[in-house]
Parts: structure tokens; C-alpha cells; sequence
């Protein structure tokens, strides 16, 4: 059978991107190894996507890099934002495990959109391993009714926020509330009315208070809002907000309606006091509400 010129020059273009497909996989093998070795050196999110970023600069330029997981509200920028980008969805095993996404000045080439794909490949396993560990540890420190913070988390975060006040010669301020005659939701309209009551409470104070506040749920229907660069009279004011809008709440559940209130204590920090004593003086502060009448809030 004759075999014209064009299908020739074909089937030599066919072998030739072969051949230079082979000898970019083998320019890759090298470096890979490497980042696939650095990569099992952390399993911490933040850390291994930094590393990733590195490794993946030797060989195609970028600016930023940017990580989002929706089911657990992760989202990590590192370096800064640009105008073009590529982004990947990446996924292991039918598991989705987020989006990565790379910035720049100017267009990816194809040649580094195929560097960046074989050096996603090295990423997925330690990515993964790192959002599970990720999960783990936010399930530890996460009250698992409302998915504030908890008890346990509370001294860390206070020593940080006072560290951070102490530097930068900046308020820092802790409110504790709790739900007044809360055992008579319960005993009113059963524990699954409570819980409600719980987590409407919880969605009210992360909408009153500032995504840089820190909410922990201390137990019961007890709460505590640490409340950074914010001086008594500032912490205050967002209380009484607090409490204003906590009482216009109607939780409705199966063919009952109630509302509730809560009372707040609050006090500031004094630089270089223990935890104990901030809470001790809010915690009277609350008593005091609780014992004048309820639906209060009282600093100390």
C-alpha cells in the first residue's frame, strides 16, 4: 500500500512529540523527587503548600498561590494576588480535595502548564494527609454543636491576642454571657429546643461581633468572645448590640415559637495578667447582670 508525504510528515511529528514528551518526563523525574522528598518533611497545610510553591519557582515563575477548601472553610493565599492565573481542581481517589490556583503578571506558557500538572501529582497524597490532619486538629478545638471554639483552645488564643496586645499597646477586652433560665427551654420545650436555642444564639453573636474576635463556647449555655484591639468602652458597645439583637430572636421549633435572653459580663485585660483574672472579674460582672435582673450587661 503507498504511503503518501503527508502521512509521513505525520507519523514524524507523531514520534517526535513523543520523543520530546520522554525527555521532558525525564527532565521532571528529577526535580519531583525532590519535592516529593521535601513535601513528607510536614503535615501542616500552611507549611506544605509553602514548600510546594518553592520548589514549583525553580521552574515556573509565579506570584501567589492560592488554596480553598469549601466543606471546611479553608482558605490560604500565599505571596499576592495577580492578574492571570491557572487554576486546578485537585482530587485523589474520587476525593475532592480542593482548588489550587497560581498568580502572575503575565500568561502561563503550555510548556509550564504541563511542569505545573506533573508537579501537582507529587502534591496529592501529602495534601491530603495534611487536610485530614488539618481536620482532626480543628475537630479537637471545635465545640461540635455550635462549631465555635472551645474550653480547651482558650488559653492559647488569650496568651496570643495578649501577646499581641502587649506589643502593640492595644485593647483587649472578654465578654461572658449565658442564656437567662435556660434550663426552662429545656424543661419547656425538650433538649432539641435547647440545642436550637444554643446554635440561634451562636449564629447571632458571629454576626454581631467581628471576624477577628475569637468565640468559644465554655460549656452549657455558656460563652465567652475575646475581643482584640478593643478597649472597655468598645466591648461595651458591641454587648449591648449583642444583647439588643439577642432578644429580638424567635427560634421556632416544631409548632412552638419562644425567644430568650442572655446576660453579659465584660472587662479588659490588664497587661500581663493571667487568664484566671480576666475571667474572674467577667465572670462577676455576668453574676452581677444575672443577679439585678437579667438581660443585662455589666462591665467590671
Amino acid at each position: 500500500m503507498a504511503i503518501s508525504t503527508d502521512q509521513i510528515a505525520t507519523e514524524l511529528k507523531k514520534i517526535k512529540a513523543s520523543n520530546s514528551a520522554k525527555a521532558r518526563s525525564r527532565e521532571y523525574s528529577q526535580p519531583l523527587a525532590k519535592l516529593a522528598a521535601e513535601l513528607q518533611t510536614t503535615i501542616n497545610l500552611d507549611e506544605l503548600l509553602a514548600i510546594f510553591s518553592q520548589q514549583l519557582a525553580d521552574l515556573v515563575a509565579h506570584s501567589g498561590l492560592n488554596f480553598s477548601e469549601q466543606s471546611n472553610s479553608i482558605h490560604i493565599l500565599q505571596g499576592q494576588r495577580s492578574h492571570h492565573s491557572c487554576e486546578y481542581t485537585l482530587s485523589i481517589e474520587d476525593s475532592l480535595l480542593g482548588t489550587l490556583r497560581l498568580m502572575r503578571r503575565k500568561r502561563f506558557t503550555e510548556v509550564e502548564l504541563e511542569g505545573i500538572e506533573h508537579y501537582l501529582s507529587a502534591l496529592l497524597y501529602p495534601l491530603k494527609n495534611a487536610l485530614l490532619y488539618r481536620q482532626a486538629i480543628q475537630l479537637a478545638h471545635t465545640d461540635p454543636l455550635t462549631g465555635v471554639l472551645n474550653r480547651s483552645t482558650l488559653q492559647s488564643v488569650f496568651q496570643k491576642e495578649g501577646a499581641i496586645s502587649k506589643r502593640q499597646h492595644s485593647g483587649l477586652s472578654l465578654l461572658m454571657l449565658d442564656i437567662d433560665w435556660f434550663k426552662s427551654v429545656n424543661d419547656t420545650y425538650g433538649h432539641h429546643a435547647g440545642d436550637l436555642a444554643l446554635k440561634t444564639l451562636t449564629q447571632c453573636i458571629q454576626e454581631t461581633a467581628r471576624e477577628s474576635d475569637h468565640i468559644f463556647r465554655l460549656g452549657g449555655e455558656e460563652f465567652a468572645i475575646l475581643l482584640n484591639s478593643t478597649d472597655l468602652a468598645g466591648a461595651h458597645l458591641l454587648a449591648e448590640r449583642l444583647r439588643i439583637a439577642v432578644e429580638a430572636l424567635q427560634v421556632k421549633h416544631e409548632q412552638h415559637c419562644f425567644n430568650f435572653t442572655v446576660s453579659i459580663g465584660l472587662t479588659a485585660h490588664i497587661i500581663d495578667e493571667s487568664l484566671e483574672s480576666t475571667m474572674q472579674r467577667a465572670d462577676k460582672a455576668l453574676y452581677s447582670a444575672k443577679q439585678s435582673g437579667r438581660n443585662k450587661v455589666i462591665s467590671a
